[in-house]
């Protein structure tokens, strides 16, 4: 990370509720316990404070989202720019507002019909010329 994108993150810590924190090793976050440092690691109180962090990182920044670290694997050399640790209190749960949406079936005409699965081919006639001849000499 430059200098300028450093002092930007560094700039906009006060603006922040969670922790922000520079030159992390990540092996402690993930579940195999390896990997580089983060240049920058983030972990936001709430979503308000992850909307503040995001509409304020400097365009330059690159940013990577990871969970609780589980199915990661960081690289020695580590990760540029920000990472955003989604773990916690405040994100350990997920709710739901959905609105679903209806429609009428659509006239029997216009339903498309399903195609025919392919046909498979026979394992008992192999179609290629060395597939025959292999399977000549075995039975033969």
């Amino acid at each position: 990370m430059t200098s300028a994108a450093a002092e930007a993150l560094r700039a906009l810590a006060p603006q922040l509720r969670g922790r922000l924190s520079f030159d992390v090793p990540l092996a402690p976050y993930t579940w195999f316990r390896v990997g580089g440092p983060a240049e920058a690691l983030f972990s936001p109180a709430d979503e308000d404070d992850l909307a503040t962090c995001l509409a304020r990182l400097p365009r330059e920044i690159p940013a990577l989202v990871i969970g609780v670290g589980s199915n990661l694997i960081v690289r020695d050399g580590g990760v540029r720019g920000l990472v955003i640790r989604m773990g916690g209190k405040a994100f350990g749960a997920i709710a739901t507002q959905a609105t679903i949406a209806s429609s009428p079936a659509p006239p029997r005409s216009t339903r498309r019909s399903r195609a025919p699965p392919p046909k498979r081919r026979s394992t008992a006639s192999p179609s290629c010329a060395a597939c025959r001849a292999r399977s000549a000499a075995r039975s033969g």
